[in-house]
């Protein structure tokens, strides 16, 4: 039996748009059906980027939408949203200033968390590669509602829903890299998920999850299981059935059905270029050392925070100016979302520390 994933296109992007869009296919889903009559709700959102380039962050635009939802029909429960920091740098911080999540949180009456920050409890697994991991306790506590944006990824292939929770495990999850995608399928399987609402309004391909191409999709995608949503995701890219492992490990773990039935508008394949990790310079390098007898040595030493503050470095300072800049630019010259972006170029931001 195969899992419903509900489908709208965006035809002319605005905020009212993009709200119709989301309320459509949560309404359709009937995303409240899958949530408990009183615990807290926590809306896991991707907060990876400090600049601003489009598809690095899940949309605000979606993001508010989500919170309307929520607000229309649980007006008293409490409720939090937030994403984690990276292990290199301490962006969410200023990343949740520049792209106006504290705002949005605030307007609705939420509470913005850095998970990076928040007590943990200990939970057991009996997983792929964990035993056991240290979740926060908010996240453990709340049901939790996932809105990721679509992007192409260098490791994982894609992330969407699933790879989404990456970012609910604070700490050290970068050293397990190399088996990331039965990591993935590991902490969705102990993770209080309810609903799942993909971003795919400007989504990114060729070498992402940061330093890849924008692609203007205009497409949104919801469904109460994960598995499923990822599986129509990863077709829409173009990935071939199976391509994507963390997919299929999910499926092992019971997590949800890689069958799916698009309910919604007309859905086709939409090729996105696909990532290399050859050609992703931070990720090549990083493998190579990881598989290499000077692992400890560069990942577990002081050596690992000079590295990165080169990695910050890399993607704030040179890729951003290079490349970066130049995606905002032709996103808001060439499409409608020059209202979402140029309002947020304007605002002058906080000073922040990168370094750990």
């Amino acid at each position: 039996m195969s899992s419903k994933v509900y489908f709208s296109r965006i035809k002319k992007p605005s905020k009212e748009n993009v709200r119709k869009a989301v309320a459509e296919v949560m309404d359709k889903a009937r995303w409240y059906s899958y949530l408990s009559k009183s615990r807290p709700i926590f809306v896991k959102i991707n907060g990876m980027s400090d600049t601003l380039v489009p598809s690095q962050n899940t949309n605000p635009w979606v993001v508010e939408a989500v919170l309307q939802q929520i607000k229309a029909r649980f007006p008293k429960r409490k409720l939090a949203m937030g994403d984690a920091d990276l292990a290199t740098t301490k962006q969410l911080d200023k990343a949740a200033e520049l792209w106006g999540f504290k705002r949005l949180a605030k307007k609705y009456g939420a509470r913005f968390v850095n998970l990076s920050k928040e007590k943990t409890v200990k939970v057991r697994i009996n997983g792929f590669v964990f035993k056991e991991l240290d979740i926060p306790k908010i996240v453990m506590e709340s049901d939790v509602i996932t809105v990721p944006v679509m992007k192409a990824h260098c490791i994982t292939k894609l992330t969407a829903s699933l790879k989404n929770q990456w970012g609910c495990v604070p700490r050290f999850r970068h050293q397990y890299h190399l088996v990331a995608d039965k990591a993935i399928a590991d902490i969705n399987k102990i993770l209080p998920v309810k609903f799942a609402v993909v971003d795919g309004t400007i989504s990114m391909e060729e070498n992402g999850p940061k330093t890849g191409i924008p692609k203007v999709c205009n497409v949104v995608f919801a469904s109460n299981d994960r598995v499923a949503v990822d599986a129509a995701v990863s077709k829409y890219m173009g990935f071939r059935k199976g391509e994507v492992a963390h997919i299929g490990y999910s499926e092992k773990a019971g997590i949800g059905r890689a069958d799916f039935q698009i309910i919604g508008d007309g859905f086709k394949v939409n090729p996105f270029i696909k990532p290399e990790l050859d050609k992703h310079v931070i990720f090549k390098w990083e493998f190579k050392i990881r598989k290499s007898p000077l692992a400890p040595i560069f990942f577990k030493t002081k050596l690992f925070d000079l590295m990165a503050w080169g990695v910050t470095q890399y993607n704030t300072t040179y890729w951003y100016n290079k490349k970066g800049k130049k995606y905002l630019k032709e996103i808001c010259k060439k499409t409608n979302y020059c209202s979402l972006y140029e309002p947020l170029m304007k605002r002058k931001m906080p000073k922040f520390s990168y370094r750990f």
